[in-house]
């Protein structure tokens, strides 16, 4: 039984997040969250639209993290096609070419932040929030 069947997509919310570097057919083609909601399916204009109206977005990757892989995830980059090894940002990947979430705009508009965490996943010290995360919540 592997991750894309329906039996497991339909109970299990970690496998939604399942993005196969190795088979890229099988993840658009069954994953029930991530290639949906990333546009890398079919394109639906509202999911831009709302992400749109977020004043910012800061994206924080955690350095140590043994749960999100690869790490580079966490700021939207991935492996490069069809390997398992060699990554890509988000500003090379057509996520951010094709400006299918709004984040290449929102990027130039100076409203995206990217942090970096020496710290295991979601392992976030208090002065962070207090440092980095709060001030960024101010519009």
């Amino acid at each position: 039984m592997g991750a894309y069947t329906d039996f497991v997509q339909s109970r299990l919310v970690q496998a939604q997040y399942w993005h196969d570097p190795l088979d890229e057919d099988k993840y658009r083609k069954h994953s029930r969250f991530i290639a949906d909601i990333n546009q890398e399916v079919t394109t639906n204009p509202e999911y831009k639209q709302n992400l749109m109206r977020v004043s910012n977005i800061t994206f924080v990757m955690f350095d140590k993290d043994t749960m999100v892989i690869p790490k580079e995830s966490e700021w939207f980059g991935f492996y490069k096609p069809g390997q398992d090894k060699e990554l890509m940002s988000l500003q090379d990947s057509d996520i951010w070419a094709e400006d299918k979430l709004g984040l290449k705009t929102m990027g130039g508009q100076g409203r995206l932040s990217f942090l970096k965490i020496e710290a295991d996943h979601l392992r976030v010290p208090a002065d962070f929030w207090t440092d980095e995360i709060i001030p960024r919540l101010k519009v």
